[in-house]
């Protein structure tokens, strides 16, 4: 058992220095246990690069349920609740950029106030990485509008939107309404092909086959707005988004979608490992309790 928080702290840090650092060990200490581990699983486990450690397939599936049991351990361990107050701590959240523009200001504000020593390190969404940071512990939260596909994550929702096409007010080829032949005929804009999240509306209409006039594509969602104010093009985004003052100002006119779609939901996405990890258990109700608040 006492060899399992080594094998943590060398997942998380790929590194055997940080790894002794973290554990308050040496690196000959360290460096036995890893053999011993080695022994024990009949695995390498990590192999030695030029930037440090690169644990092994097998390393990466014995990870969640060890880092999952500690976890549990150390927060039976705590006696006292998250003293957010007081707390020295940095959470990492992976984020669509239309979400850091609604959220990041207003959260970021409110910690500074209540919680001073709390920090953030946001990060988008556009990594295929994402999921293996998250196991590997170098990301806490994904916000998005789809779940991780796996089992070893958890869900929750934050709020439900709808989508809206967004058109410039001087734009004045269009009324206060689109047919579904026009939507498919208009110029729009989307989000780059490389972007391997896609937008809410991508998503939605990749299954039915929609066809789509896309003249031009760019890497942010929350450019969207400012894009169709100034050319003919049109958007889809979710209707939040124009509600908020970030947005409000510009000349652009909302229009409902001809089509049937459902609703998108943003949810909030954790490992299970961290369920029960009182620090990150107060920062995923934090969020949930202040997101529809947020950037209104």
């Amino acid at each position: 058992m006492n060899l399992l928080p080594i094998f943590d702290a060398l997942m998380l840090e790929q590194n055997l220095t940080r790894a002794a650092i973290k554990l308050h060990m040496s690196q000959p200490a360290v460096s036995a246990a890893l053999k011993r581990l080695r022994a024990t699983y009949e695995d390498e486990l990590f192999i030695r690069t030029a930037k440090g450690l690169r644990p092994t397939e097998r390393a990466l599936s014995l990870h969640p349920s060890i880092h999952q049991a500690l976890t549990t351990v150390r927060s039976g361990l705590q006696q006292t609740p998250f003293n957010y107050r007081k707390a020295e701590q940095e959470f990492s959240i992976v984020m669509p950029d239309v979400v850091e523009t609604l959220m990041i200001p207003g959260f970021s504000e409110w910690l500074r106030e209540y919680a001073p020593g709390i920090k953030l390190t946001v990060l988008p969404d556009e990594s295929e990485m994402t999921t293996r940071m998250i196991s590997n512990g170098e990301v806490d939260l994904i916000i998005d509008y789809l779940p991780v596909e796996s089992p070893n994550y958890v869900t929750q929702p934050i709020s439900e939107e709808e989508l809206v096409i967004i058109v410039g007010k001087h734009n004045k080829k269009i009324g206060n309404a689109i047919s579904e032949k026009s939507f498919q005929t208009l110029p729009q804009v989307s989000l780059l092909r490389g972007n391997p999240m896609g937008s809410p509306m991508e998503r939605l209409a990749r299954p039915q086959k929609l066809q789509r006039n896309i003249c031009l594509r760019i890497p942010h969602l929350s450019s969207f707005p400012y894009v169709v104010s100034t050319t003919d093009l049109i958007g889809v985004v979710p209707a939040r988004m124009m509600h908020s003052a970030h947005y409000k100002a510009l000349p652009v006119r909302m229009l409902k979608l001809p089509m049937s779609f459902p609703k998108v939901l943003l949810q909030l996405t954790w490992h299970k490992s961290q369920t029960v990890n009182p620090a990150h258990r107060w920062v995923r109700e934090k969020i949930l309790e202040l997101y529809p608040t947020l950037g209104k």
